[in-house]
């Protein structure tokens, strides 16, 4: 069994590659199509803008491949950015299409006239809704650490595992069959954070 990193450069993957090393899990960093060989579940970490993501996804030719595996019920946990863009579109800097596996449109937090600061980062809760293999062993109401300034909307309220009250409910874990994804950064998320990476890696 090995876990695959994808790799598309927007951002440092050391904390996560040092949380992965920490948990002591056999992983290979995933820049190219042959590197997913022997590869049975995948971390789609993302960091910056959606578009620009989108767009590294498909120059290097991994989108489709991305695809693929997915509906070949390979296990995938997007984090961050790379959560958002299982989604079908983001009003970032515009319209930008994403991998349209998931119902769901990002939009801006700054756009729901909120008394809150934007972007939202530091920690925070996460009440879960429903049971689900990810949060094995984890408490309800537990902290992790955010960093964005998109969130969820028009989504299928089934997939919602857990929400995080930042002036609006935010979407922060959803689960729809093989596909996982988290809006905070399990890798900065101290002890629940490892035990994510941890569950998805053996529960998933």
């Amino acid at each position: 069994m090995k876990l695959g990193i994808i790799d598309l450069e927007t951002g440092n993957l050391g904390s996560l590659k040092s949380a992965i090393n920490k948990l002591n899990i056999k992983h290979r960093i995933c820049k190219k199509k042959f590197d997913f060989e022997g590869i049975d579940r995948i971390i789609l970490p993302g960091v910056g803008a959606f578009g620009d993501f989108m767009e590294k996804l498909e120059k290097s030719d991994l989108k489709n491949l991305l695809i693929d595996k997915i509906q070949k019920k390979v296990p995938i946990l997007g984090i961050c950015v790379g959560f958002q863009v299982l989604f079908s579109e983001s009003y970032e800097h515009g319209v930008n299409k994403g991998l349209n596996i998931i119902k769901g449109q990002l939009k801006n937090l700054k756009d729901e006239n909120l008394n809150i600061k934007v972007p939202h980062v530091g920690w925070n809760e996460c009440k879960l809704l429903k049971d689900c293999k990810l949060f094995y062993g984890i408490k309800d109401y537990s902290d992790f650490y955010f960093t964005h300034s998109y969130f969820v909307k028009n989504f299928d309220e089934k997939i919602v595992i857990s929400e995080t009250e930042y002036g609006t409910k935010i979407v922060s874990v959803i689960n729809q069959e093989n596909i996982y994804g988290v809006q905070f950064h399990p890798e900065k998320s101290q002890l629940n954070g490892l035990q994510v990476l941890k569950n998805f890696n053996e529960r998933c």
